[in-house]
């Protein structure tokens, strides 16, 4: 088993919210902006499923430059 325990997660939806979990909480401790926002991401897996082709488009619009942290 993993340190974190991420890779035993059923799901990919379930590991991709777990891992922006651990790294909000590693920016909160360093002192930077740890508020994500999930309408900046591209994308996310759709939730029960793992299927890679799957992923749910979050943006509709194009891209903004940089990280979905505010």
């Amino acid at each position: 088993m993993s340190a974190n325990g991420i890779s035993h997660l059923q799901y990919k939806r379930q590991r991709q919210e777990q891992k922006l979990k651990i790294a909000a909480e590693k920016r909160a401790a360093t002192g930077k902006r740890s508020t994500l926002k999930k309408g900046l991401m591209p994308t996310l897996y759709t939730a029960g499923d793992n299927a890679t082709g799957n992923k749910k488009a979050i943006t509709t619009t194009s891209l903004k430059a940089g990280r979905p942290w505010t």
